[in-house]
């Protein structure tokens, strides 16, 4: 029987064995159900009774319904039989609609059989004892349909085997031809004309003519005056041979003999670089997404993992984004971890990708400029890094952190004491 769910928005048909749902204590029956019928339909609407469908476990047969949503439960010994196969069942959130198709057309004097507890148990155990049978012989058909279904791939893999070694055959007849046809194509530029045999009759000779015309082939060289030029065959058809080489890690040669020792190495390597949090071949195909790897990069920032972060943007960046944000917060983590040159080179960038200068990235400009006049300050350049920064400050004219920052490097600025990145009040862990 196909079951059918019944949603406000949309059908969904499973496709399923029947099975018995499990015996519960003292089930309540129901008894308020309605049917009706034609002369070849019979249709049952049974009340779920607040019960989600869902939880509703239904086994039919050619006489035979059974309905269990705990605790309630329905239960029918239909009065004739019906084409289960054909039946089908809609699950509503209401209601189970039971549409069952008549053997024979006619009209049925009542809904179930007169039957006593006896009898009924009885045909529990027969339809139990069918079911089971009917199942078994269902699963040896598709048993038998799977087998025959392998030996048909089987079949077909070696009419396929057959025809693929017959076309390299055919391949290497033609070009077994076509060598020879241009063998023969050379011998017959060389314009001789075939040497004619005709059978004359030896001239008589003695005895010592006979044995020094016999030591003049042995031992004297071949008389090649009479000889032309030899002939030159014709040049070879021009072909390219490529050639593969297996990827290789290591510049050694491979030796079987320490594959092991450099599997465990490229092992070791791989964990080292997972342990910054990020690794490129461990992304989906969903995830090669620049905007992807920047909420990425931005969430290992913010919880310190500077050195994932840096691997996330330039992972974006390799990948030929250029998204002002990734350089200027690849900039923010490289002076988070230390990097002060990375940092000049990521916020100069960034800066020039940002323009036209407007009001919209102002402060995308304001954090590049800071954190290049950080880094140039840190790096012992003092008098450009408070140009850099009062740069930032008139995109900012009232923040009061950074022109105190200003005015403390000014009093610093001739004195040979070391600038650390401690000294700075201003924030330069904002993100773009």
């Amino acid at each position: 029987m196909q079951f059918r769910v019944r949603r406000p928005t949309e059908i969904i048909i499973l496709d399923c064995d029947d099975i018995f749902s499990p015996t519960f204590r003292m089930p309540i029956l129901v008894k308020d159900f309605s049917w009706r019928q034609t002369d070849t339909v019979i249709i049952i609407r049974v009340p779920l009774k607040g019960i989600h469908f869902s939880k509703a476990d239904i086994f039919t047969f050619d006489n035979y319904i059974k309905a269990h949503f705990s605790p309630f439960l329905f239960e029918v010994f239909l009065f004739s039989q019906v084409k289960e196969a054909e039946s089908k069942c809609t699950k509503t959130d209401d209601e189970l609609v039971f549409e069952l198709l008549k053997t024979e057309p006619n009209t049925w004097e009542k809904l179930e059989a007169d039957l006593t507890k006896s009898e009924k148990q009885r045909l529990r155990l027969d339809i139990l004892a069918r079911f089971q049978q009917k199942a078994k012989q269902d699963g040896e058909a598709r048993a038998g349909r799977k087998q025959e279904l392998q030996q048909l791939a089987v079949r077909e893999q070696m009419s396929i085997n057959s025809k693929t070694h017959q076309h390299i055959q055919d391949l290497k007849k033609a070009a077994r031809e076509e060598a020879l046809e241009e063998v023969n194509q050379w011998r017959t530029s060389l314009n001789k004309p075939p040497s004619i045999l005709v059978d004359q009759p030896e001239p008589e000779l003695t005895c010592e003519e006979r044995l020094g015309s016999t030591s003049k082939n042995i031992f004297s060289p071949p008389d090649e005056s009479n000889k032309g030029p030899r002939p030159v065959p014709f040049p070879r058809k021009e072909g390219r041979i490529s050639v593969k080489f297996t990827p290789r890690v290591f510049p050694t040669p491979q030796r079987q003999s320490r594959s092991a020792e450099e599997q465990e190495w490229l092992e070791k390597q791989a964990e080292a670089v997972r342990s910054t949090g990020f690794v490129a071949e461990d992304l989906t195909p969903e995830e090669q997404n620049p905007l992807w790897l920047k909420e990425k990069g931005d969430s290992f920032f913010r919880l310190g993992n500077f050195l994932g972060a840096i691997s996330a943007y330039t992972h974006a960046i390799t990948m030929g984004s250029k998204l002002p944000a990734l350089f200027s917060n690849r900039g923010a983590a490289h002076l988070a971890h230390g990097n002060l040159h990375r940092t000049l080179e990521d916020t100069s960038k960034a800066l020039e990708l940002l323009v036209p200068r407007v009001t919209m990235n102002a402060k995308s400009r304001f954090r590049c400029l800071v954190r290049r006049g950080i880094a140039l300050c840190c790096l012992g350049m003092v008098r450009p890094g408070i140009d850099e920064l009062q740069a930032a400050l008139t995109l900012e004219p009232n923040n009061e952190v950074l022109m105190a920052d200003i005015d403390r490097l000014k009093e610093l600025r001739d004195s040979s004491e070391t600038i650390g990145r401690d000294l700075f009040h201003i924030s330069t862990e904002e993100l773009d």
